[in-house]
C-alpha cells in the first residue's frame, strides 16, 4: 500500500478500500494480503464502512472478505446519503460492476460499445454514429433538426437537399444550407466540429462563425475557440481505424473505453499525460490496451470490465 496516489473526490477510506478491494481482487491466492487487510479494516469503523460500501457498488465476490456484521441491517437511507458523496473513484468501480443501458436509452438512434450505425434520414442527409452515442432527430416538412446528446457522428448532406439543416450539440448549432460533410463530437462535457467539404454556420454563446471545408472549433454554450485545422483521422473510426499520433495516455484510453464497454483507472498522473501513438483497427480495440502496456511500461490487471493500469 505504498506510494499511492491520491485520488480526487475520495476520502481516504475509500481511497484505502478502493486499493484493497483492487488487490484482493486481482489475487485472491496472495495470503499475505489478507492478515494485513483484516489488521487495515480493524484500525478504524471508517475501514470497513468504506469496503462494504466498494463491495455494494460492484456487487459481491465469492472470494472476497466478507464485511457484513452479524445482525447488521443496512439501511436503505444512510447508502444513498453515501452514495452522494462518493468519488470518481469508487463510482468507476460502479459503472464498470453492472450492465448499463448504454448512453440515453430513450433516444431515436443510439449504438452501444463497438458498435457503429448509419442512418439515412432521406432528403440527401445521412448520419454515421460512432460508438456509444446517441442522436435525436425532428422531422419537418421543409427542415431537419438533429440533436447529438452523446458520442461522435458524422453528417453528410447531398445536393438535392430541400431545407435547412439543424444539428444541435452541448449548447450550439450547426446550420446546414448546401451539400457538405462534417463531424461531430460531444465526449466528457467538451464539444468539437470539423468540416471535410462545403461549409456550415456555427452558432454558440449568441455568436455565429462559418468554417469552411478544412477548418474545426471546439465549442460550448458559452461560445467557441479559434478555427485549427481539421484533421481526418479524428474521425478515422468511419473507416474502422483508430488513429491516435502523439496524444495523452489518458485520453487513447478513455477512448478505447469507449470502443470496449470499459472503464480505465491509471493510477499515475504521469503516466496519464505521456503521449502515445497507437494505429489499429475498431474491430481490434480490445486488444489495443495490451499493446500499448508493451510500448509505454505500464501494467494492466483486468477486473471485468474494470482496467487497473498502473507503471512498471
Amino acid at each position: 500500500m505504498k506510494d499511492r496516489r491520491h485520488i480526487t473526490g475520495l476520502t481516504p477510506a475509500m481511497e484505502a478500500a478502493t486499493e484493497w478491494f483492487v488487490r484482493l481482487h486481482a489475487s485472491p491466492e496472495d495470503e499475505a494480503a489478507r492478515p494485513a487487510f483484516e489488521t487495515w479494516r480493524a484500525a478504524d469503523p471508517s475501514h470497513a464502512a468504506a469496503y462494504a460500501r466498494i463491495q455494494r457498488l460492484w456487487g459481491a465476490s465469492a472470494h472476497l472478505p466478507a464485511l457484513v456484521e452479524t445482525g447488521a441491517q443496512p439501511d436503505r437511507r444512510a447508502i444513498l446519503a453515501g452514495l452522494a458523496g462518493v468519488g470518481g473513484g469508487a463510482l468507476l468501480l460502479a459503472g464498470a460492476g453492472r450492465l448499463a443501458l448504454g448512453p440515453h436509452p430513450f433516444s431515436d438512434y443510439r449504438t452501444g460499445a463497438g458498435e457503429t450505425a448509419t442512418i439515412d434520414l432521406k432528403d440527401g442527409v445521412q448520419v454515421t454514429l460512432s460508438t456509444a452515442s446517441a442522436l435525436d432527430v425532428e422531422r419537418g416538412a421543409d427542415r431537419h433538426r438533429l440533436r447529438l446528446l452523446e458520442g461522435e457522428a458524422w453528417v453528410q448532406t447531398g445536393a438535392g437537399r430541400p431545407g435547412p439543416l439543424v444539428v444541435a450539440a452541448h449548447g450550439g448549432a450547426i446550420h446546414v444550407g448546401a451539400e457538405a460533410a462534417f463531424g461531430l463530437r460531444v465526449l466528457k462535457g467538451a464539444a468539437g466540429l470539423g468540416v471535410a467539404s462545403g461549409s456550415v454556420d456555427l452558432d454558440a454563446g449568441g455568436r455565429r462563425r462559418r468554417l469552411t471545408a478544412g477548418q474545426a472549433a471546439d465549442f460550448s454554450r458559452r461560445g467557441f475557440g479559434a478555427a485549427t485545422p481539421f484533421d481526418p483521422s479524428e474521425f478515422a473510426w468511419r473507416e474502422g481505424q483508430l488513429v491516435f499520433l502523439n496524444r495523452p495516455l489518458k485520453a487513447v484510453l478513455a477512448t478505447l473505453d469507449r470502443w470496449n464497454g470499459t472503464r480505465t483507472w491509471i493510477r499515475d498522473e504521469d503516466l496519464a499525460r505521456q503521449p502515445v501513438t497507437l494505429l489499429g483497427r475498431t474491430a481490434e480495440a480490445g486488444q489495443a490496451v495490451e499493446r500499448l502496456a508493451q510500448a509505454a511500461a505500464f501494467t494492466v490487471e483486468r477486473l471485468g470490465a474494470l482496467i487497473v493500469v498502473r507503471p512498471i
